[in-house]
């Protein structure tokens, strides 16, 4: 299991729609609409890169270190479905996962 999957677990546990990681600042879940903190610490950013990169192939951690940015799927089966997006900005590495409904 990814370190991250906890994040995603806490998401579906809390009836989440978005997770929010940001280095330098602490998760945050969208939950009916409102940004809430986790009650996690604070992640630097080789600590986010580390969980981020875990569940990437090699292939798309090339392709978001050289354009600062990439979209993909994410599952955790029997849990569910996430759409991922990795960033760069000012403040260093982001991502955005939003979980896409099961038919």
């Amino acid at each position: 299991m990814a370190k991250i999957d906890a994040f995603f677990k806490l998401m579906n546990e809390q009836g989440a729609s978005d997770l929010h990681m940001i280095s330098g600042q602490q998760p945050v879940l969208r939950i009916h609409g409102e940004l809430e903190r986790i009650k996690y610490k604070t992640l630097d950013a080789e600590e986010l890169k580390a969980m981020l990169y875990e569940i990437c192939t090699e292939e798309k951690v090339k392709i978001f270190e050289e354009t600062g940015d990439i979209d993909f799927g994410y599952e955790i089966p029997g849990l569910a479905r996430y759409r991922a997006n990795f960033f760069m900005q000012k403040y260093g590495i982001g991502a955005v996962f939003r979980e896409i409904p099961s038919e």
